[in-house]
C-alpha cells in the first residue's frame, strides 16, 4: 500500500482525513508554486501572458496565454491515455457542459432531421443533469433520464435501450458521485457502441475517476471526456479539463474571446479557432489556479495511477470489512472492478455521526442524514482505516453522536 503523507499537507496525527472525494489535500509544493505566480506577476506584469519561466516541467517557457493547452499536453494527456493536442484546462465542468450543449453539430441529424434527446442517468451530478434540464428552454432539447436498476446502480442495458436516432448526446459518469460505482471499461464501450450506432455522441463525466482510476478515453469509445482536478487529483478549484476525440469538429456557440481564431484582430464577428480544444476557452483565463493545478498529478502520476488504484482498492476493502463487522450497510459496489475510491455506508443519523467523528479528528461526510461517505487515499496509512472505524464503533455502541451538539460550521460544505 502507498503511504504518501509526506507529500501532502495532512492534518497532524492522530487526525484522519477521509474526504478526498470532496477536495483533495494540498500538495506540499503548492506554496512555492503560488509564490512563483506572485513573482511572475510582479516581475513581468502583462508580459507574463507571453512568457514566464517553465514552472510545470513543460520542457520550455510558456506564456499564460497558452498555459491551458500546454498543461493539457504535458499533464492531462498522460492522465487520460491521450495524444497531444486533445486536452485543455477549463474553469469548471459546468462551463464545459454548457459549451457542449451549445454546439449545433450533435443536434443536426443526417438529411436535415434534427436530434433533440440527451440520454443520461438520473444520478448525474447537477453540473450535467441540471444543465441539460435548463437547456430545454434554450433549444429543442429533451432530457431522457434513465433510472437506476433495482440494485441502485446504473442500468447499462436501460441506458443503451434509451438511445434512438433522435439522440444527440449520451452522458454518463465514469464513477457515480452518490454511490462510488465505477462503470467498467466494457460497460462504457457498450454505451459508446449504442450511441454511435444511432449517430449520437458519447460524453463521459470523469470527475470522480480522475487520478484514482486508470483511464484511456479513446479506448472507452468516448467522443469527449471531462472532469476536474479538485478531488483526488489534489489540484483544487479552477482546474477542470476537457478531452475531445481527434477529428471531432465541435463549434460551441458559447466560445469566448480567447477561443477566437484571431483574438487580437478584434473583428466585427467571431471566427472559430482552428484548434477544436481552444474553442472551449471563455474570457480572460484565471491564471493563478493553473499554478497549483498539477502539483497533485506530479505525485500521483509519479507513482502511477495503476498503483493509486490498487492502493484505494486495498484500503477500501479493509474499510468494507470493518463496516460489515459493525453491521453497516454498504451502498457502494463490493466488486473491486466496480468500486471507486469513495465508499458509501448506510448509517442512521449519519449527519450526527459525521459531526461527532469530526470532534474526534476523523473527517468523513454525510448526505441527507442517511449515508456516511469516506475514502481512504494515498495519504492514509492502513492504521487510519482502523482508527476511523474504531471511532464509528464507539459512537454506535455508546450513542455519543446522538448526544453531541455540533458547533455551527458557518457553511453547508461537509
Amino acid at each position: 500500500m502507498l503511504d504518501l503523507r509526506d507529500r501532502f499537507a495532512t492534518p497532524p496525527p492522530p487526525a484522519v482525513e477521509l474526504r478526498a472525494f470532496t477536495h483533495g489535500l494540498m500538495p506540499r509544493t503548492v506554496p512555492a508554486m503560488m509564490q512563483a505566480f506572485c513573482d511572475d506577476w510582479a516581475e513581468r506584469g502583462v508580459d507574463a501572458w507571453n512568457r514566464v519561466p517553465d514552472r510545470w516541467d513543460l520542457g520550455t517557457d510558456v506564456g499564460w496565454w497558452s498555459l491551458p493547452e500546454a498543461l493539457g499536453d504535458r499533464w492531462l494527456a498522460p492522465l487520460l491515455g491521450a495524444e497531444p493536442g486533445t486536452c485543455i484546462l477549463q474553469p469548471n465542468v459546468h462551463w464545459t457542459v454548457q459549451c457542449l450543449l451549445s454546439c449545433d453539430e450533435p443536434f443536426e441529424g443526417e438529411g436535415g432531421a434534427g436530434r433533440t434527446e440527451v440520454v443520461l442517468t438520473d444520478a448525474e451530478f447537477p453540473s450535467v443533469r441540471h444543465s441539460v434540464q435548463r437547456w430545454t428552454g434554450l433549444r429543442d432539447v429533451r432530457p431522457v433520464e434513465v433510472a437506476a436498476g433495482a440494485d441502485g446502480f446504473v442500468d447499462v442495458d436501460a441506458v443503451c435501450d434509451a438511445v434512438t436516432d433522435r439522440t444527440a448526446w449520451v452522458v454518463v459518469s465514469h464513477v457515480g458521485f452518490a454511490t462510488g460505482e465505477v462503470l467498467t471499461d466494457d460497460a462504457l464501450r457498450r454505451i459508446a457502441d449504442a450511441a454511435h450506432r444511432h449517430g449520437a455522441l458519447f460524453a463521459i463525466d470523469g470527475y470522480h475517476a480522475t487520478a484514482s482510476v486508470v483511464v484511456d478515453a479513446a479506448a472507452l469509445g468516448a467522443d469527449v471526456y471531462f472532469g476536474g482536478l479538485l478531488k483526488e487529483a489534489c489540484g483544487s478549484t479552477g482546474n477542470a479539463y476537457l478531452w475531445v476525440r481527434p477529428g471531432l469538429d465541435l463549434r460551441p456557440r458559447l466560445a469566448g474571446w480567447l477561443a477566437d481564431a484571431d483574438p487580437f484582430a478584434f473583428a466585427d464577428a467571431p471566427a472559430d479557432h482552428p484548434s477544436v480544444r481552444r474553442r472551449f476557452l471563455a474570457g480572460t483565463t484565471a491564471v493563478a489556479s493553473m499554478y497549483h493545478a498539477v502539483e497533485g498529478l506530479r505525485v500521483l502520476l509519479g507513482e502511477g495511477i495503476a498503483a493509486v488504484r490498487a492502493d484505494t482498492l486495498a484500503k477500501g476493502a479493509r474499510a468494507i470489512e470493518r463496516a460489515e463487522a459493525l453491521g453497516l450497510g454498504v451502498r457502494s459496489p463490493r466488486e473491486a472492478e466496480r468500486r471507486g475510491a469513495m465508499l458509501v455506508l448506510e448509517v442512521e443519523h449519519a449527519d450526527r455521526l459525521a459531526a461527532w467523528l469530526k470532534s474526534q479528528d476523523v473527517y468523513a461526510d454525510s448526505r441527507k442524514g442517511r449515508v456516511l461517505r469516506l475514502a481512504p487515499f494515498v495519504w492514509n496509512p492502513p492504521a487510519d482505516v482502523d482508527r476511523a472505524f474504531d471511532a464509528v464503533d464507539e459512537a454506535l455502541r455508546t450513542g455519543a453522536h446522538m448526544e453531541y451538539e455540533a458547533p455551527a460550521e458557518g457553511g453547508p460544505v461537509t
